[in-house]
């Protein structure tokens, strides 16, 4: 039995998780279910069901992993880990690419957003010894920065040419569904919760032109649980959208739903709707709401993006459309409402994706490795050497860092 410890950079307590916070929630119950014990740290220290936990503190790193056989470590939690670890093999979660989505926040918050998350990024590059990530284009991309980093070098390419070892795709996956019959709202939407590189106005435009043939159809966004974390300026741009426009009727603001109730929260809605503009995030990331929608047995009518593209295309399970014209998100809307066999034959595909991307399934590389967890030897010798000049703390840090708060 491996001692595994997980450190979450998401507070779990509130039995509302984000993207993050589920993935460390599968991570310790598929973990569990191989026969380790799981202790998780996170920033409220919240409960886990068949878990120890504790609050996420230089003490906890420090103490925890001299405990622990294997660290997983996500984001900028990263930071506090490496920085107060005793030392043991870790996987560094790389599928949320955070350094690509927070380039949002340049003109909100200037450069000390980038300049943050790139020595995260880099501290974790340099000292993680098995990295997974969501697609073959975040393979890709983050093989090339570990080749900058020393990480890709010739002795470990001579042991293992694929790189197999040094970075494995453990995309997002989903639970098993078992919610029986479903009695949906006829013509309710749903986006979920707004995040700066989405684009409600064009989610809600486009249910806009949609009520002009369907008028019963209404559109859900949700709030989301940590705004403390998280921007929330395209959540403000929407709400005075809806003001400015009259849409109070149709649009709705929920709050965001916890992860244990949210099957029945999916069955109101008969369609689920996302929209974003094309950048390089769009071709990196994995929208991992997709996966819990498809779950929910929706049919998807999203922008495109590479990873989830390939997915509803192969499954046959929603609608990629290719242009930021509402009327065309409209128009499938419309099509999906009144197409009863077309709305079943995409109910079909979101249940045939959901018995292939079991969690047990897309995590078996983190399984494995926890089952035989190894550190890096060529990272010592082939690994940059990071020189970070000390930066003078205001009081403020000074008084965090005394009583334990994380980076």
């Amino acid at each position: 039995m491996t001692r595994v410890l997980l450190v979450c950079p998401e507070p779990l307590g509130h039995r509302q998780p984000a993207g993050i916070g589920v993935r460390f929630l599968e991570m310790a119950r598929v973990l569990r279910s191989d026969g380790h014990r799981v202790t998780i740290l996170s920033p409220d220290g919240g409960t886990v069901e068949g878990a120890a936990t504790a609050v996420l503190t230089p003490q906890a790193i420090h103490d925890e992993t001299g405990r622990a056989d294997v660290a997983v470590v996500q984001g900028h939690a990263a930071n506090d880990l490496f920085a107060h670890t005793r030392g043991l093999p870790t996987v560094v979660d790389l599928y949320d690419p955070f350094i690509i989505e927070n380039l949002h926040y340049y003109r909100e918050r200037g450069a000390e957003v980038f300049t943050h998350d790139h020595a995260t990024l880099v501290n974790s590059l340099v000292h993680g010894d098995f990295f997974l990530c969501a697609s073959e284009a975040q393979r890709l991309f983050y093989l090339g920065l570990l080749l900058a980093a020393g990480r890709v070098n010739p002795a470990l390419f001579d042991e293992d040419p694929r790189l197999s070892s040094l970075i494995a795709i453990a995309s997002f996956g989903v639970q098993q569904w078992s919610a029986g019959d479903l009695t949906r709202e006829s013509h309710a939407i749903l986006f979920g919760g707004i995040y700066d590189w989405y684009d409600p106005i064009l989610a809600i435009d486009a249910v806009a032109i949609a009520r002009r043939s369907v008028p019963g159809v209404t559109l859900t966004f949700t709030r989301h649980p940590n705004p403390e974390l998280t921007p929330q300026g395209k959540t403000a741009l929407a709400i005075e959208h809806v003001r400015a426009n009259g849409y109070e009727d149709f649009v709705r603001f929920e709050p965001w739903v916890p992860y244990a109730e949210r099957s029945g929260f999916f069955a109101r809605f008969r369609i689920a709707l996302l929209t974003f503009p094309q950048s390089i995030e769009t071709d990196l990331s994995m929208r991992t709401r997709i996966y819990d929608y498809l779950w929910g047995g929706m049919p998807v009518v999203t922008s495109s993006a590479r990873g989830t593209d390939e997915i509803l295309d192969q499954y046959r399970a929603g609608s990629v459309i290719r242009t930021d014209d509402a009327q065309a998100y409209a128009t499938e809307i419309v099509r999906i409402l009144r197409d009863g066999r077309r709305a079943e034959s995409l109910a079909e595909g979101a249940r045939s994706f959901v018995r292939d991307h079991q969690w047990s399934h897309v995590l078996a590389p983190l399984r494995e490795f926890c089952l035989h967890p190894r550190m890096d030897e060529t990272k010592e010798a082939f690994a940059v050497r990071l020189q970070v000049p000390e930066q003078p703390r205001s009081f403020i840090d000074r008084i965090r860092r005394r009583i334990g708060g994380t980076l």
